[in-house]
């Protein structure tokens, strides 16, 4: 039986998506004091900028060898970090964007962490979704909004609504679940993508290929296509597809009297 007070803490953090401009306050915090961080970050830069804040600070980047299925990668980081929580170390975990946002680590983490009784924290970061809903003025308030891993749309069919903004993410990587590398080649994935999307939307409905900005200096990238082109474009592994709506909802009369709306 794990004896949790033998065991240092843990705390998971995000970087942003912007790098320095969307790290909090807190987030800096546990990155500078901690006995040891480990760190996942998207940019050269932001290494650096890493390792100002906390000297002794450790990449988890060479992990990720070619080829390797990513649940291995995962599994590896997962007990690297591990081994310094049970060292007694006071740790920190950096990941970009937000820490519970398409970071299998994090939930492999907290589980972890229940089996063996030491709390894992879980602090919030800007994600990329923060991020699409400004840099496209979204708000998911006003018609509602469905989100899904591309992957896991096609392979789980979903009974989704055409008539409420649909965000589809990692659109370059669509069928591919080993370690992502710079020569993938996204237009098997997008075509098959798109013939599924085909029975729902017009083929000349207008998409957007998006993707928010990594430096300051830079502008988000947001593509207007039509979804009969979309298999033929350059997407980069981290890109989003937002699907604007197609058509409009019912809209229950009887009910909006009783609301006071008419």
């Amino acid at each position: 039986m794990p004896n949790p007070s033998n065991h240092g803490s843990l705390t998971l953090v995000g970087t942003g998506i912007t790098m320095i401009a969307h790290l909090t306050n807190e987030a800096h915090a546990w990155i500078s004091k901690a006995d040891q961080t480990f760190y996942l970050v998207m940019h050269p830069l932001a290494d650096q900028w890493i390792h100002k804040l906390n000297p002794h600070a450790e990449s988890l980047a060479h992990f990720y060898q070619a080829d390797l299925p990513r649940e291995q990668v995962y599994h590896a980081m997962v007990a690297h970090i591990w081994a310094a929580v049970e060292a007694g170390k006071r740790v920190c975990v950096a990941f970009y964007g937000h820490p519970s946002v398409f970071v299998t680590p994090t939930s492999d983490l907290v589980q972890r962490g229940q089996r063996e009784g030491v709390t894992v924290h879980v602090l919030p970061g800007i994600s990329a979704e923060a991020c699409l809903f400004a840099d496209l003025a979204l708000d998911p308030g006003l018609h509602g909004y469905q989100s899904y891993e591309a992957s896991d749309f096609l392979l789980r069919p979903r009974r989704f609504d055409p008539t409420t903004p649909l965000v589809l993410w990692q659109i370059g990587v669509i069928g591919y679940f080993k370690v992502v590398h710079a020569g993938l080649d996204p237009r098997a994935g997008l075509a098959r993508l798109v013939a599924h999307l085909q029975h729902f939307y017009p083929e000349q409905h207008e998409v957007i290929i998006y993707q928010a900005a990594i430096l300051p200096i830079e502008e988000p990238t947001i593509c207007h296509v039509q979804l009969n082109a979309l298999a033929e474009q350059h997407v980069s592994a981290y890109a989003t597809l937002y699907v604007p709506a197609h058509g409009e909802a019912e809209f229950d009369q009887t009910l909006a009297r009783e609301f006071g709306l008419l």
